[in-house]
């Protein structure tokens, strides 16, 4: 997982970038993140067609990915995230980019929520 980013993100290569990072959403994987670092990360279900996978979820984090996911796995109080991270513990990737800054972090969030309309993101498709 690339841990330095990339100036001038664009969607397209956020997205592309998320989608060939995955790891196993477990707490190991996840403390091997860098802390204290902004970006734009996804949850991942293997597809019900049995090719690849699909986001079930997309979040950022301003402060810290690491910390975010790491909430994720403690408490997660999206209903419907919650109960497809409880029905399906061993299954479930992420993956993260890191990002340069809040404006930036936000703009790629809300263009790759936008394009994979993931199913646990209703209140974000605004």
């Amino acid at each position: 997982m690339t841990e330095r980013p990339d100036r001038g993100t664009t969607p397209f290569g956020l997205k592309y970038r998320l989608e060939r990072q995955q790891r196993p959403f477990t707490s190991t994987e996840v403390r091997r993140l860098a802390r204290g670092r902004t970006g734009v990360y996804a949850l991942w279900l293997p597809a019900e067609t049995g090719a690849g996978y699909e986001c079930i979820y997309v979040g950022m984090s301003h402060v810290c990915v690491r910390q975010r996911l790491l909430q994720h796995l403690q408490h997660e109080t999206n209903p419907e995230l919650a109960r497809q991270l409880r029905l399906f513990p061993g299954l479930v990737q992420f993956s993260a980019a890191f990002t340069q800054g809040r404006e930036e972090t936000l703009d790629l969030e809300t263009a790759v929520i936008q394009a994979w309309q993931p199913s646990t993101n209703r209140n974000k498709l605004g």
